[in-house]
């Protein structure tokens, strides 16, 4: 990672920062398993809160916040492979835990790999019933949601 601060901001659907997400997302939640970006309906999106993470003009971390009656739901989480373990992806939750907080939700829900519960975890989310293996992808999740109390 260079050694300036990472800055934070707001992601327009389609814009060109929004365009940057896609090949950030393609490489960390579906190449590692044989899928593409480019086959999900991101349509949906347009109505989302995007946030990301840059290093300059280079986009390091982006999550989308889909609103929810209750609970508003953490999607896309993805941060580049060398930024990990920097906070970044802590920064982008906290950041809409305060989004849902002013809303008045109830929390955040999230469907996470088991190979970052823990990270979440540490966020205060709470596994919520059985592990599974989503449709689309043969990799193991679990329903997580962190609740405002």
């Amino acid at each position: 990672m260079k050694e300036h601060a990472i800055q934070y901001r707001v992601i327009l659907y389609d814009s060109e920062d929004y365009q940057k997400t896609l090949p950030l997302r393609d490489v960390t939640l579906r190449q590692p398993w044989g899928q593409s970006i480019a086959d999900d309906d991101l349509s949906s999106e347009a109505d989302d809160y995007i946030y990301g993470a840059f290093d300059g003009d280079r986009l390091v971390g982006m999550s989308v916040l889909q609103e929810g009656e209750s609970f508003d739901r953490l999607r896309y989480m993805a941060v580049d492979e060398q930024y990990r373990h920097c906070g970044i992806g802590s920064v982008i939750a906290r950041h809409f835990e305060a989004i849902a907080r002013q809303k008045g939700k109830a929390g955040i829900r999230l469907m996470a790999r088991t190979s970052v519960i823990g990270f979440y975890e540490a966020l205060g989310y709470v596994a919520e019933g059985e592990r599974f293996y989503p449709d689309h992808i043969d990799v193991e999740h679990q329903y997580m949601r962190l609740y405002f109390s």
